[in-house]
């Protein structure tokens, strides 16, 4: 049975001291993650280990700190340094796989940013919600899995992230995209994001959206040696499923299932209710079957990959710095709420 609470875990003190929390607390569920992981990209070892070294060394050349936290958590974990940033670089290794995913909706007029995360089932029970307390800078709160230094989630700055996986035809080499997440995490304006963005906006293929608690965003397509930059409509929504809305050419490849399917019922709920209550509305939304964007736990076509579904919804007010988060796919699991 579907917790109705993630597990919460509170990092405190320098890099080192926060990824040693961090890995000795999830020391299990890490070890589960990498399990999972690694049969998943099933690849030879001597490839993956190639991969995984040149992202390793992608995290170093832009903050050694992480690189600290990373290590941590892997004596923590006792796990080796290479594995935890396997966990760090994982969207990239598996660019390409085609699995539901993602849906978000901004909206710009109630400084909503809402968020679906449809993923594998295994994942589920490992979800974690990391309160990060830094010796300068913001407090975190952030949704991720084991060993993974952010996902979504909120600063005490007032900034909100959501994320989508897109697709690339480039081998993805930038610095990962959840290591990018943290560093927005860290970010106390959208000034400080595209300043970020000037340095670190090549080689990853997702779309991240950051909000602010003045109704400014910054919604980015990463597409591989380039990024976007989309606007919200004239209704002030933005919804973003899986694949690009800059360049159509982009989703040239195979699409990720049921991506235009999702962002077609989103635009649809909202075109006749776009307030807050709207919003949840399509998070929680199951009328098309398997292509929903709420999708109940079911087998997934992919080897080794198990069941794909909704994992967590999540509603974010950066204005009042609430995070509301409701684990799984269920509908009537209620959403509970964090106050930063």
């Amino acid at each position: 049975m579907t917790a109705l609470r993630f597990k919460e875990l509170q990092l405190q003190g320098d890099a080192a001291a926060r990824g040693y929390q961090h890995g000795s607390a999830l020391k299990a569920e890490i070890a589960q993650a990498l399990a999972y992981y690694k049969a998943l990209f099933n690849l030879p070892s001597s490839a993956l280990l190639a991969q995984v070294r040149h992202y390793r060394q992608a995290i170093m050349d832009f903050k050694p700190a992480y690189m600290d936290e990373i290590a941590a958590i892997a004596l923590g974990a006792e796990q080796s340094v290479d594995d935890i940033v396997m966990l760090n670089a994982r969207s990239e290794i598996l660019n390409n796989l085609s699995v539901a995913e993602c849906t978000t909706v901004y909206n710009q007029a109630t400084g909503l940013l809402a968020q679906n995360w449809d993923w594998s089932k295994t994942l589920e029970p490992l979800v974690v919600v990391l309160h990060i307390e830094q010796e300068q800078g913001p407090r975190i709160t952030t949704l991720t899995e084991p060993g993974i230094l952010a996902k979504v989630g909120m600063n005490s700055a007032g900034l909100a992230v959501s994320l989508n996986i897109l697709k690339s035809s480039a081998r993805l080499q930038g610095l990962p995209v959840h290591i990018f997440l943290r560093a927005v995490l860290e970010c106390t304006s959208l000034d400080q994001v595209r300043a970020l963005l000037a340095t670190v906006a090549v080689g990853k293929a997702s779309h991240v959206l950051v909000a602010d608690g003045h109704g400014d965003f910054l919604s980015i397509e990463f597409a591989g040696d380039k990024h976007y930059l989309l606007n919200s409509d004239h209704h002030g929504l933005l919804i973003h499923t899986n694949h690009y809305l800059a360049e159509a050419a982009l989703n040239e490849q195979a699409a990720f299932p049921s991506t235009y399917e999702r962002y077609q019922r989103a635009h649809e709920i909202l075109s006749y209710d776009r307030s807050d209550k709207g919003v949840q509305s399509v998070l929680l939304d199951q009328s098309q079957g398997l292509n929903s964007i709420c999708r109940a736990y079911s087998p997934s076509a992919l080897a080794n990959f198990g069941e794909v579904g909704t994992v967590f919804s999540v509603l974010m007010k950066p204005a009042k710095k609430t995070i509301s988060i409701r684990p799984g796919c269920k509908t009537d699991t209620p959403f509970y709420q964090l106050q930063l």
